[in-house]
């Protein structure tokens, strides 16, 4: 598991290097009024740019974090996107990916599937009953398992960027 430690430790260390370099009065705290989004997490390995899913290959389920139910409803989402997947079933897919704290955050997925290929997007929002909560903003990395209407045989797993989603 040295990738999740080495990922963890980077996140710690840009943390630390944020926090060091504010001064007292430049953290705006806002009204209380707006919920907190989730952290954005970036690997270690990608130079800052954002996440995106691997090289579209499925990876085994063993490497996978344990799913997390979907929440049913959340305020202020964003896509988060997914970084791996693995195959679990004809039918069953677990994509993984990073969220804030499940206190906080929770996640849902959308698929979109044709004979060709099955798009899915994971989507990060503030709980409904944590929008008026302190949030911490720190990065977890989560699964969700999607069922396919058909069977995946060797259609293409892709992320899927057009979706709605609840301000």
């Amino acid at each position: 598991m040295r990738g999740g430690r080495r990922t963890l430790l980077v996140l710690a260390a840009a943390a630390l290097t944020l926090a060091s370099c504010a001064e007292p009065g430049d953290i705006d705290a806002g009204d209380g009024d707006e919920p907190t989004s989730p952290p954005v997490a970036v690997h270690p390995d990608d130079d800052g740019a954002a996440p995106s899913p691997s090289d579209g290959a499925s990876v085994s389920p063993d490497l996978m974090p344990d799913p997390i139910q979907e929440a049913e409803e959340m305020v202020a989402e964003r896509l988060s996107s997914w970084q791996d997947y693995a195959v679990l079933s004809e039918t069953e897919l677990q994509l993984a990916f990073y969220t804030g704290n499940p206190a906080c955050y929770g996640v849902r997925s959308v698929v979109a599937e044709n004979d060709r290929e099955v798009r899915v997007a994971t989507i990060s929002g503030t709980l409904l009953d944590a929008t008026d909560s302190a949030c911490t903003q720190e990065a977890r990395s989560v699964s969700v398992v999607v069922e396919l209407d058909q069977p995946l045989g060797d259609r293409e797993v892709l992320p899927l960027t057009e979706v709605e989603l609840n301000r």
